[in-house]
């Protein structure tokens, strides 16, 4: 896919050698059909043929150039009565020089001419004939134009081919960039709200005289920041990080709460699988805003990796008129669209709220 990527946007240099092989590679077709099919130039002598294959290749590229760089430009702006009259000037022009050097190229070789006047005597007398009715008769008969057409539908639909990759290319590179964007104020967001509240219970428990819980709740609060600053900025990070900033979340939410029963399971049959950073974390923060710290309430989860998948099932109680868990906030849409980034068609996710919110992802690693 990397060799193909610099195919499609190659340096400058590159992008020269790729036209020149694509003519060079033209110009061996024709030379090749024109030596083994039947067909006027049948018999010429190879000098010959090579000439007829250059300067029809050379044609073929001038007339390719003057569509992607002029008519397609035209097309592009609505100057829809422009570019057609500039194509059918094109055709008119390229009919005349290919009349022009093909006639001079024939007359000028003796070989070819005795060739068709024993094999084809009808194309010799056309050769024979003034310029002007060779012109007409190849443009108005569109024989010419056609053919022109015909041999530019190849090097047009590669055009085509690789713009379309190019666009698609961009838009994810967009859309990639705009999550990272989103990301970056996620991070911003989570950083202010953890310090403000984990500090607050910290300076609590250090008032209490609950030191060694305290200096517990510092690590953890230590660990998970400098994992949101420092190192998230990849696509992929190994999912027991992952793991361990949730349960780092996990530990510094639950001081907060009275009555709210959290109970959060975690589990990997192997240490390899790699995920998108901070891609769980707007679900668990999600179900600690929601729930009211009220007698019966709870949030249960589990996160599990196996068999190259990763199921995660979170359900908490919330108060419908407080928490409002319907309306969806930056967090979690910003999953659903990295989601679809990153894990297109290998994801599902539902959501079901009634007394209890539940979160259901499973994700094919």
């Amino acid at each position: 896919m990397r060799v193909f990527d610099h195919l499609v946007n190659p340096s400058p240099i590159g992008r020269v050698a790729l036209h020149l092989g694509l003519w060079i590679i033209l110009f061996g077709i024709r030379f090749y059909f024109i030596a083994i099919s039947f067909n006027v130039y049948s018999g010429f002598p190879v000098q010959a043929m090579l000439g007829l294959s250059l300067y029809s290749t050379a044609m073929i590229a001038g007339a390719y150039y003057v569509i992607v760089a002029v008519i397609a430009g035209q097309w592009r702006r609505a100057r829809y009565f422009r570019a057609v009259g500039t194509l059918l000037l094109l055709l008119f022009v390229y009919t005349v020089v290919d009349a022009v050097l093909e006639k001079a190229l024939l007359m000028g070789c003796s070989a070819c001419m005795i060739r068709l006047h024993r094999d084809q005597g009808a194309y010799e007398a056309l050769i024979r004939s003034d310029l002007p009715n060779i012109v007409l008769k190849r443009f108005l008969s569109f024989g010419t134009p056609v053919t022109l057409l015909l041999n530019l539908m190849v090097p047009l639909f590669l055009k085509m081919a690789v713009n379309a990759y190019r666009a698609t290319l961009l838009s994810a590179r967009l859309a990639r960039e705009n999550l990272q964007l989103e990301l970056h104020f996620l991070k911003a967001q989570l950083n202010p709200h953890f310090l403000f509240n984990s500090m607050n219970n910290i300076y609590g428990l250090v008032l209490s005289g609950d030191r060694e819980r305290a200096a517990t709740l510092v690590a953890g609060l230590s660990d998970l920041l400098r994992y949101v600053l420092y190192e998230t900025d990849g696509d992929r990070l190994p999912l027991d990080k992952e793991m361990k900033l949730i349960a780092d979340y996990v530990t510094l939410e639950r001081v907060r709460l009275n009555h709210v029963l959290v109970d959060v399971v975690q589990s990997a049959d192997t240490p390899d699988y790699r995920v998108a950073p901070l891609l769980l974390m707007p679900l668990f923060e999600n179900a600690f805003k929601c729930c009211t710290d009220r007698p019966g309430a709870y949030i249960r989860g589990s996160v599990c990796a196996a068999a190259g998948q990763l199921e995660l099932t979170l359900a908490n109680t919330y108060e419908a008129l407080a928490a409002q868990p319907g309306r969806q906030g930056i967090g979690l849409e910003n999953l659903k669209r990295r989601l679809e980034l990153y894990y297109p068609g290998r994801y599902s996710y539902s959501v079901t709220q009634a007394d209890v919110y539940r979160v259901n992802l499973k994700i094919q690693l």
